[in-house]
Protein backbone atom coordinates (compact mmCIF):
# COMPACT_ATOMS: atom_id res chain seq x y z
CA UNK A 1 0.00 0.00 0.00
CA UNK A 2 1.44 3.40 -0.97
CA UNK A 3 1.67 6.35 1.41
CA UNK A 4 -1.32 8.18 -0.07
CA UNK A 5 -3.67 5.21 0.36
CA UNK A 6 -2.23 4.54 3.81
CA UNK A 7 -2.93 8.12 4.92
CA UNK A 8 -6.47 7.91 3.55
CA UNK A 9 -7.08 4.67 5.43
CA UNK A 10 -5.63 6.11 8.63
CA UNK A 11 -7.98 9.12 8.38
CA UNK A 12 -10.91 6.72 8.03
CA UNK A 13 -9.71 4.88 11.15
CA UNK A 14 -9.54 8.15 13.09
CA UNK A 15 -13.09 9.01 11.98
CA UNK A 16 -14.25 5.61 13.19
CA UNK A 17 -12.56 6.14 16.54
CA UNK A 18 -14.23 9.58 16.80
CA UNK A 19 -17.52 7.72 16.38
CA UNK A 20 -16.48 5.48 19.28
CA UNK A 21 -15.93 8.58 21.42
CA UNK A 22 -19.51 9.63 20.65
CA UNK A 23 -21.19 6.29 21.39
CA UNK A 24 -19.23 5.70 24.61
CA UNK A 25 -19.53 9.19 26.11
CA UNK A 26 -22.76 10.79 24.88
CA UNK A 27 -24.86 9.21 27.64
CA UNK A 28 -22.29 9.87 30.38
CA UNK A 29 -22.31 13.57 29.45
CA UNK A 30 -26.09 13.56 29.81
CA UNK A 31 -26.16 11.89 33.24
CA UNK A 32 -26.99 15.11 35.13
CA UNK A 33 -29.76 16.23 32.69
CA UNK A 34 -31.26 12.72 32.76
CA UNK A 35 -31.38 12.76 36.55
CA UNK A 36 -33.18 16.13 36.53
CA UNK A 37 -35.51 15.52 33.57
CA UNK A 38 -36.46 11.88 34.13
CA UNK A 39 -35.44 11.10 37.71
CA UNK A 40 -32.88 8.43 36.77
CA UNK A 41 -30.99 7.03 39.77
CA UNK A 42 -27.27 6.34 40.03
CA UNK A 43 -28.04 2.63 39.70
CA UNK A 44 -29.99 3.21 36.47
CA UNK A 45 -27.18 5.32 35.07
CA UNK A 46 -24.66 2.65 35.99
CA UNK A 47 -26.81 0.07 34.22
CA UNK A 48 -26.85 2.23 31.08
CA UNK A 49 -23.06 2.18 31.12
CA UNK A 50 -23.04 -1.57 31.72
CA UNK A 51 -25.53 -2.17 28.89
CA UNK A 52 -23.35 -0.20 26.49
CA UNK A 53 -20.22 -2.13 27.29
CA UNK A 54 -21.97 -5.50 27.39
CA UNK A 55 -23.25 -4.70 23.89
CA UNK A 56 -19.67 -3.90 22.86
CA UNK A 57 -18.60 -7.18 24.42
CA UNK A 58 -21.20 -9.00 22.31
CA UNK A 59 -19.70 -7.33 19.23
CA UNK A 60 -16.21 -8.38 20.31
CA UNK A 61 -17.31 -11.99 20.83
CA UNK A 62 -18.93 -12.08 17.40
CA UNK A 63 -15.73 -10.69 15.85
CA UNK A 64 -13.65 -13.45 17.44
CA UNK A 65 -15.38 -15.73 14.94
CA UNK A 66 -15.99 -13.30 12.07
CA UNK A 67 -13.06 -10.90 11.79
CA UNK A 68 -10.78 -13.41 10.03
CA UNK A 69 -13.56 -14.78 7.81
CA UNK A 70 -15.40 -11.71 6.49
CA UNK A 71 -13.92 -8.69 4.72
CA UNK A 72 -12.88 -6.11 7.28
CA UNK A 73 -14.13 -3.33 5.03
CA UNK A 74 -17.61 -4.87 4.84
CA UNK A 75 -17.67 -5.23 8.62
CA UNK A 76 -16.60 -1.60 9.10
CA UNK A 77 -19.19 -0.24 6.65
CA UNK A 78 -21.96 -2.27 8.30
CA UNK A 79 -20.90 -1.06 11.75
CA UNK A 80 -20.88 2.60 10.65
CA UNK A 81 -24.42 2.31 9.22
CA UNK A 82 -25.70 0.56 12.36
CA UNK A 83 -24.04 3.15 14.61
CA UNK A 84 -25.81 5.99 12.76
CA UNK A 85 -29.12 4.12 13.02
CA UNK A 86 -28.65 3.64 16.76
CA UNK A 87 -27.92 7.33 17.35
CA UNK A 88 -30.97 8.33 15.29
CA UNK A 89 -33.12 5.97 17.37
CA UNK A 90 -31.57 7.41 20.55
CA UNK A 91 -32.38 10.96 19.47
CA UNK A 92 -35.99 10.01 18.69
CA UNK A 93 -36.71 8.37 22.08
CA UNK A 94 -38.44 11.47 23.59
CA UNK A 95 -40.92 11.35 20.70
CA UNK A 96 -41.38 7.57 20.77
CA UNK A 97 -41.66 7.02 24.55
CA UNK A 98 -43.34 8.74 27.48
CA UNK A 99 -41.19 10.21 30.25
CA UNK A 100 -42.07 7.18 32.40
CA UNK A 101 -40.95 4.68 29.76
CA UNK A 102 -38.07 6.56 28.13
CA UNK A 103 -35.45 4.67 30.13
CA UNK A 104 -36.26 1.47 28.23
CA UNK A 105 -35.96 3.28 24.90
CA UNK A 106 -32.62 4.84 25.84
CA UNK A 107 -31.38 1.44 27.05
CA UNK A 108 -32.35 -0.23 23.76
CA UNK A 109 -30.80 2.53 21.63
CA UNK A 110 -27.62 2.38 23.71
CA UNK A 111 -27.32 -1.34 23.03
CA UNK A 112 -27.66 -0.77 19.26
CA UNK A 113 -25.07 1.97 18.81
CA UNK A 114 -22.72 0.49 21.40
CA UNK A 115 -22.70 -2.86 19.57
CA UNK A 116 -21.95 -1.06 16.31
CA UNK A 117 -19.29 1.17 17.88
CA UNK A 118 -17.55 -1.80 19.48
CA UNK A 119 -17.45 -3.66 16.19
CA UNK A 120 -16.10 -0.61 14.34
CA UNK A 121 -13.42 0.01 16.99
CA UNK A 122 -12.00 -3.51 16.88
CA UNK A 123 -11.95 -3.73 13.10
CA UNK A 124 -10.32 -0.31 12.67
CA UNK A 125 -7.81 -0.82 15.49
CA UNK A 126 -6.57 -3.94 13.74
CA UNK A 127 -6.43 -2.10 10.42
CA UNK A 128 -4.53 0.89 11.83
CA UNK A 129 -2.08 -1.37 13.63
CA UNK A 130 -1.24 -3.17 10.38
CA UNK A 131 -0.71 -0.06 8.23
CA UNK A 132 2.86 0.33 6.89
CA UNK A 133 3.42 3.50 8.96
CA UNK A 134 1.58 2.21 12.06
CA UNK A 135 4.72 1.86 14.18
CA UNK A 136 5.84 5.39 13.43
CA UNK A 137 2.38 6.76 14.15
CA UNK A 138 2.10 5.16 17.58
CA UNK A 139 -0.39 2.46 16.49
CA UNK A 140 -3.11 1.64 18.99
CA UNK A 141 -2.07 4.37 21.42
CA UNK A 142 -2.29 7.15 18.85
CA UNK A 143 -5.82 6.07 17.97
CA UNK A 144 -6.69 6.15 21.67
CA UNK A 145 -5.28 9.67 21.88
CA UNK A 146 -7.45 10.69 18.92
CA UNK A 147 -10.39 9.15 20.81
CA UNK A 148 -9.63 11.33 23.84
CA UNK A 149 -9.49 14.58 21.87
CA UNK A 150 -12.70 13.62 20.07
CA UNK A 151 -14.26 13.23 23.52
CA UNK A 152 -13.07 16.72 24.47
CA UNK A 153 -14.69 18.13 21.32
CA UNK A 154 -17.90 16.20 22.06
CA UNK A 155 -18.11 17.51 25.64
CA UNK A 156 -17.53 21.11 24.59
CA UNK A 157 -20.02 20.83 21.71
CA UNK A 158 -22.72 19.44 24.02
CA UNK A 159 -21.94 22.13 26.58
CA UNK A 160 -22.36 24.85 23.94
CA UNK A 161 -25.63 23.25 22.82
CA UNK A 162 -27.01 23.06 26.36
CA UNK A 163 -26.09 26.69 27.00
CA UNK A 164 -27.66 27.78 23.73
CA UNK A 165 -30.80 25.64 23.61
CA UNK A 166 -31.24 24.04 27.05
CA UNK A 167 -30.73 20.47 28.27
CA UNK A 168 -34.40 19.70 27.53
CA UNK A 169 -33.47 19.48 23.82
CA UNK A 170 -30.61 17.03 24.35
CA UNK A 171 -32.07 14.69 21.72
CA UNK A 172 -31.59 17.27 18.96
CA UNK A 173 -27.87 17.27 19.73
CA UNK A 174 -27.83 13.47 19.55
CA UNK A 175 -29.51 13.56 16.13
CA UNK A 176 -26.77 15.92 14.91
CA UNK A 177 -24.14 13.53 16.31
CA UNK A 178 -25.39 10.86 13.91
CA UNK A 179 -23.39 12.79 11.29
CA UNK A 180 -20.19 11.42 12.86
CA UNK A 181 -20.71 7.76 11.86
CA UNK A 182 -22.12 8.90 8.52
CA UNK A 183 -18.90 10.85 7.88
CA UNK A 184 -16.88 7.80 8.89
CA UNK A 185 -18.97 5.76 6.43
CA UNK A 186 -18.01 8.04 3.54
CA UNK A 187 -14.30 7.89 4.44
CA UNK A 188 -14.37 4.12 4.89
CA UNK A 189 -16.00 3.64 1.49
CA UNK A 190 -12.96 5.28 -0.14
CA UNK A 191 -10.35 3.60 2.08
CA UNK A 192 -8.13 0.71 1.08
CA UNK A 193 -7.56 -1.87 3.80
CA UNK A 194 -4.16 -3.62 4.07
CA UNK A 195 -3.99 -7.43 3.79
CA UNK A 196 -4.27 -9.45 6.97
CA UNK A 197 -1.12 -10.67 8.67
CA UNK A 198 -0.30 -14.34 8.86
CA UNK A 199 -1.76 -16.16 11.83
CA UNK A 200 0.06 -18.08 14.51
CA UNK A 201 -1.58 -21.16 16.07
CA UNK A 202 -4.28 -20.06 18.51
CA UNK A 203 -3.09 -22.50 21.18
CA UNK A 204 0.21 -20.59 21.37
CA UNK A 205 -1.56 -17.72 23.06
CA UNK A 206 -3.23 -19.48 25.97
CA UNK A 207 -0.32 -19.33 28.37
CA UNK A 208 0.25 -17.42 31.65
CA UNK A 209 1.39 -14.24 29.86
CA UNK A 210 -1.90 -14.12 27.95
CA UNK A 211 -3.92 -14.63 31.14
CA UNK A 212 -2.12 -11.77 32.89
CA UNK A 213 -2.63 -9.64 29.77
CA UNK A 214 -6.37 -10.30 30.04
CA UNK A 215 -6.34 -9.10 33.66
CA UNK A 216 -4.24 -6.04 32.74
CA UNK A 217 -6.65 -4.87 30.05
CA UNK A 218 -9.69 -5.72 32.24
CA UNK A 219 -8.54 -3.54 35.13
CA UNK A 220 -6.64 -1.02 32.99
CA UNK A 221 -9.61 -0.10 30.82
CA UNK A 222 -11.95 -0.33 33.81
CA UNK A 223 -9.75 2.28 35.52
CA UNK A 224 -10.31 4.68 32.65
CA UNK A 225 -14.03 4.07 32.17
CA UNK A 226 -15.04 4.33 35.83
CA UNK A 227 -13.60 7.83 36.07
CA UNK A 228 -14.70 8.73 32.55
CA UNK A 229 -18.32 7.80 33.26
CA UNK A 230 -18.63 9.23 36.77
CA UNK A 231 -16.52 12.39 36.81
CA UNK A 232 -19.38 14.24 35.10
CA UNK A 233 -21.76 13.31 37.94
CA UNK A 234 -19.20 14.37 40.54
CA UNK A 235 -18.54 17.66 38.74
CA UNK A 236 -22.29 18.25 38.36
CA UNK A 237 -22.65 18.06 42.16
CA UNK A 238 -20.24 21.01 42.34
CA UNK A 239 -21.02 23.09 39.27
CA UNK A 240 -24.36 21.92 37.90
CA UNK A 241 -25.02 20.35 34.51
CA UNK A 242 -22.56 22.63 32.69
CA UNK A 243 -19.94 21.80 35.33
CA UNK A 244 -20.51 18.09 34.67
CA UNK A 245 -19.72 18.49 30.99
CA UNK A 246 -16.66 20.62 31.73
CA UNK A 247 -15.45 18.00 34.19
CA UNK A 248 -15.79 15.31 31.54
CA UNK A 249 -13.94 17.51 29.03
CA UNK A 250 -11.13 18.10 31.55
CA UNK A 251 -10.72 14.37 32.14
CA UNK A 252 -10.72 13.69 28.39
CA UNK A 253 -8.10 16.41 27.83
CA UNK A 254 -5.88 14.78 30.46
CA UNK A 255 -6.55 11.42 28.80
CA UNK A 256 -5.34 12.90 25.51
CA UNK A 257 -2.22 14.30 27.18
CA UNK A 258 -1.41 10.90 28.68
CA UNK A 259 -1.86 9.21 25.31
CA UNK A 260 0.33 11.83 23.60
CA UNK A 261 3.07 11.29 26.20
CA UNK A 262 2.88 7.54 25.59
CA UNK A 263 3.12 7.96 21.80
CA UNK A 264 6.07 10.37 22.15
CA UNK A 265 7.90 8.00 24.50
CA UNK A 266 7.22 5.05 22.20
CA UNK A 267 8.68 6.91 19.24
CA UNK A 268 11.79 7.82 21.24
CA UNK A 269 12.35 4.50 23.03
CA UNK A 270 10.61 1.92 20.84
CA UNK A 271 8.61 -0.46 23.05
CA UNK A 272 7.59 1.04 26.41
CA UNK A 273 8.92 -0.98 29.37
CA UNK A 274 6.15 -2.66 31.32
CA UNK A 275 7.45 -1.22 34.59
CA UNK A 276 6.56 2.27 33.30
CA UNK A 277 3.00 1.07 32.72
CA UNK A 278 3.04 -0.30 36.28
CA UNK A 279 4.06 3.17 37.50
CA UNK A 280 1.21 4.80 35.57
CA UNK A 281 -1.23 2.34 37.16
CA UNK A 282 0.03 3.18 40.67
CA UNK A 283 -0.24 6.91 39.95
CA UNK A 284 -3.80 6.40 38.68
CA UNK A 285 -4.63 4.63 41.97
CA UNK A 286 -3.16 7.57 43.90
CA UNK A 287 -5.28 10.00 41.88
CA UNK A 288 -8.41 7.96 42.67
CA UNK A 289 -7.62 7.96 46.39
CA UNK A 290 -6.88 11.69 46.50
CA UNK A 291 -10.08 12.44 44.55
CA UNK A 292 -11.93 10.50 47.24
CA UNK A 293 -10.23 11.86 50.35
CA UNK A 294 -9.15 15.49 49.72
CA UNK A 295 -11.53 17.76 51.73
CA UNK A 296 -11.95 20.41 49.03
CA UNK A 297 -14.40 19.39 46.29
CA UNK A 298 -12.59 21.47 43.67
CA UNK A 299 -9.17 19.99 44.47
CA UNK A 300 -10.72 16.52 44.50
CA UNK A 301 -12.16 17.24 41.06
CA UNK A 302 -8.70 18.31 39.86
CA UNK A 303 -7.23 14.97 41.00
CA UNK A 304 -10.11 13.12 39.33
CA UNK A 305 -9.32 14.87 36.04
CA UNK A 306 -5.57 14.34 36.51
CA UNK A 307 -6.23 10.61 36.70
CA UNK A 308 -6.81 10.85 32.94
CA UNK A 309 -3.10 11.46 32.32
CA UNK A 310 -2.17 8.14 33.89
CA UNK A 311 -5.19 6.25 32.50
CA UNK A 312 -4.26 7.63 29.06
CA UNK A 313 -1.00 5.71 29.31
CA UNK A 314 -2.28 2.67 31.20
CA UNK A 315 -5.36 1.71 29.20
CA UNK A 316 -3.98 1.66 25.63
CA UNK A 317 -0.53 0.70 26.93
CA UNK A 318 -1.81 -2.56 28.41
CA UNK A 319 -3.53 -3.48 25.14
CA UNK A 320 -0.50 -2.44 23.08
CA UNK A 321 1.85 -4.48 25.29
CA UNK A 322 -0.35 -7.54 24.94
CA UNK A 323 -0.54 -7.08 21.18
CA UNK A 324 3.26 -6.63 20.89
CA UNK A 325 4.34 -9.54 23.06
CA UNK A 326 1.75 -12.17 22.17
CA UNK A 327 1.99 -14.31 19.02
CA UNK A 328 0.34 -12.94 15.87
CA UNK A 329 -2.84 -15.00 16.00
CA UNK A 330 -5.03 -12.99 13.67
CA UNK A 331 -7.80 -10.52 14.45
CA UNK A 332 -9.41 -12.89 16.93
CA UNK A 333 -6.63 -12.18 19.46
CA UNK A 334 -7.37 -8.44 19.52
CA UNK A 335 -11.08 -9.22 19.73
CA UNK A 336 -10.58 -11.63 22.65
CA UNK A 337 -8.62 -9.01 24.61
CA UNK A 338 -11.31 -6.46 23.76
CA UNK A 339 -13.87 -8.77 25.37
CA UNK A 340 -11.87 -8.54 28.60
CA UNK A 341 -11.74 -4.74 28.21
CA UNK A 342 -15.47 -4.47 27.78
CA UNK A 343 -16.30 -6.77 30.70
CA UNK A 344 -14.18 -4.49 32.90
CA UNK A 345 -15.79 -1.40 31.38
CA UNK A 346 -19.26 -2.80 32.06
CA UNK A 347 -18.78 -4.35 35.49
CA UNK A 348 -16.62 -1.75 37.25
CA UNK A 349 -18.61 1.44 36.39
CA UNK A 350 -21.84 -0.40 37.21
CA UNK A 351 -20.40 -1.32 40.61
CA UNK A 352 -19.34 2.31 41.05
CA UNK A 353 -22.93 3.40 40.35
CA UNK A 354 -24.26 1.05 43.01
CA UNK A 355 -21.69 2.35 45.50
CA UNK A 356 -22.58 5.97 44.64
CA UNK A 357 -26.28 5.29 45.20
CA UNK A 358 -25.59 3.86 48.65
CA UNK A 359 -23.11 6.55 49.73
CA UNK A 360 -21.44 9.02 47.33
CA UNK A 361 -19.43 9.26 44.12
CA UNK A 362 -16.33 10.02 46.18
CA UNK A 363 -16.67 6.81 48.20
CA UNK A 364 -17.00 4.92 44.92
CA UNK A 365 -13.74 6.49 43.75
CA UNK A 366 -12.00 5.23 46.88
CA UNK A 367 -13.23 1.66 46.41
CA UNK A 368 -12.50 1.68 42.67
CA UNK A 369 -8.87 2.65 43.33
CA UNK A 370 -8.39 -1.13 43.63
CA UNK A 371 -8.78 -1.42 39.83
CA UNK A 372 -5.49 0.30 38.87
CA UNK A 373 -3.73 -1.54 41.70
CA UNK A 374 -4.82 -4.88 40.24
CA UNK A 375 -3.75 -3.64 36.79
CA UNK A 376 -0.31 -2.82 38.20
CA UNK A 377 -0.03 -6.32 39.69
CA UNK A 378 -0.93 -7.94 36.35
CA UNK A 379 1.55 -5.76 34.45
CA UNK A 380 4.25 -6.60 37.00
CA UNK A 381 3.61 -10.30 36.43
CA UNK A 382 3.83 -9.75 32.65
CA UNK A 383 7.16 -7.96 33.13
CA UNK A 384 8.51 -10.80 35.27
CA UNK A 385 7.53 -13.34 32.62
CA UNK A 386 9.21 -11.27 29.93
CA UNK A 387 12.29 -10.84 32.10
CA UNK A 388 12.59 -14.59 32.58
CA UNK A 389 13.09 -14.97 28.84
CA UNK A 390 9.50 -15.82 28.07
CA UNK A 391 9.40 -18.90 30.32
CA UNK A 392 5.77 -19.75 30.84
CA UNK A 393 4.75 -17.31 28.16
Amino acid sequence: MDKRNSNRTFRACVAGIANQAVVVNATALLFAPFMRLYGFTYVQLGLLTAAGFFAQMAADISLVFLVDRISRKKLALFAAVLSAAGLLFYGCTPWLFSAENIYGGILAATAVFAFAGGMLEIVLTGVADSLPQAEGRGGICLLHTAYAWAQVALALALLAFVWGFGAERWNTAVLVLALVPLSALLLLARAQFPPRQARAPAKASFKPFYLFAVLAVFFGYGTEVVMNQWISSFAAEIGGEAGGMLGCAAFAACLGVGGAVYVFAERRRGKIPLFLLCASALLAAAAYILAALVPSDWIALAFAALCGVFAGMLSPGAMSAASDFLPRSGGWMLASLAVAQDIGAAALPSAAGALSQGSSVRSAFFTMSAAPLFAAAALFAMAKLRGSGGKGK
